[in-house]
């Protein structure tokens, strides 16, 4: 973006600067007439907007420097003084004869109000200007670079990225992410929750058992332990050597399957003292399945060999491996 004004006693075009524009709050000293105008309000684009009107009456024509009188007098200085003196609350410096300072040409600016200078880098001629009044004129330098966007003010960035976040096309592209999300936290959710919509959705257990052989998992009863019971347990010496016969009843008290558990056998002597203890899988327990229905029982037994032990008593827990 390159800002330009119009001087409003001349009718030059310069280009000015932003930040030279915010220090001095608008106000800007021409470079021609030295005129001190509010730029802000004849200011423009070059590269997309033209020069605002300016009324041919109001051209600056430099006046013709008055002829020297020789019998002209120089001005009394206790004049002056009372001059200044009425008008500024002080009396001028005099640095000579009849010489006083004022607002002219050699003025030192540091010393005056702070204005943003005319910038003539790049001459646009008055003429080409005014002849094309209501036709946007593209007028930039070769040797200046691009307009870098970070120049416009934070207002205007930041209305621009609001519009931008507004637009019907990113108000859609969020709303296709926001469910592509969604969708991605809902199948994670079925992924690690597939052993029990299998157990409670039958229906989908089909498009569970896909998704496994594509992923690489297996889709197994839900183990719950808190609703399995141990109904009945027995343990009696068989008819022959030292074998034992382990008799177990469980029961599901659960609405859904339920995987069969280990059972963990201790042996005590008379004492109460631990003798041995033995982990019992469905397979070592003669089981036709791996699971348990819903509201259903199961019988196990298993056969053991005690050796030497004098065995008096047993304990039976259930738990998953």
């Amino acid at each position: 973006m390159s800002l330009a004004t119009r001087c409003t006693s001349c009718g030059t075009v310069f280009r000015v600067v932003q930040d030279q524009l915010k220090v001095s709050e608008g106000w800007v000293r021409c470079g021609r007439c030295n005129e001190v105008f509010n730029a802000l309000e004849g200011l423009f684009d070059l590269e997309r907007d033209s020069p605002p009107a300016w009324s041919e009456s109001k051209q600056f024509t430099p006046a013709a420097a008055p002829e020297a009188d020789e019998h002209e007098q120089a001005p009394d200085p206790d004049l002056v003084d009372k001059i200044d003196e009425q008008l500024f609350g002080t009396p001028a410096r005099r640095t000579g004869f009849g010489a006083l300072t004022g607002l002219g040409g050699g003025t030192d600016r540091s010393r005056g109000p702070d204005f943003a200078d005319a910038r003539f880098d790049t001459d646009i001629p008055l003429d080409a200007l005014d002849g094309s009044e209501g036709t946007p004129t593209r007028t930039v330098a070769a040797s200046e670079p691009a307009a870098d966007p970070d120049d416009a003010p934070a207002f205007v960035r930041d209305a621009e990225r609001v519009a931008r976040w507004q637009s019907s096309g990113a108000r859609k592209a969020l709303l296709a992410l926001a469910l592509l999300l969604l969708g991605g936290l809902g199948l994670q959710w079925a992924h690690h929750f597939r052993d029990q919509l299998a157990a409670r959705l039958p229906a989908a257990a089909p498009a569970l058992a896909a998704w496994c052989g594509w992923v690489g998992c297996s889709i197994e009863p839900p183990r719950r332990l808190e609703d399995i019971v141990v109904e009945s347990t027995a343990l009696a010496k068989a008819a022959s050597g030292d074998a034992f016969r382990l008799n177990v009843v469980l029961r599901n008290r659960a609405t859904t399957v339920a995987a069969l558990p280990w059972i963990e056998l201790s042996l005590t002597d008379v004492n109460g003292e631990l003798l041995a203890r033995k982990a019992l899988g469905p397979q070592d327990l003669r089981a036709r399945s791996g699971e348990i229905g819903a509201g259903g029982e199961v019988n196990l037994q298993a056969a053991l060999s005690t050796g030497a032990l004098r065995v008096t008593g047993y304990t039976v827990e259930i738990f998953y491996p």
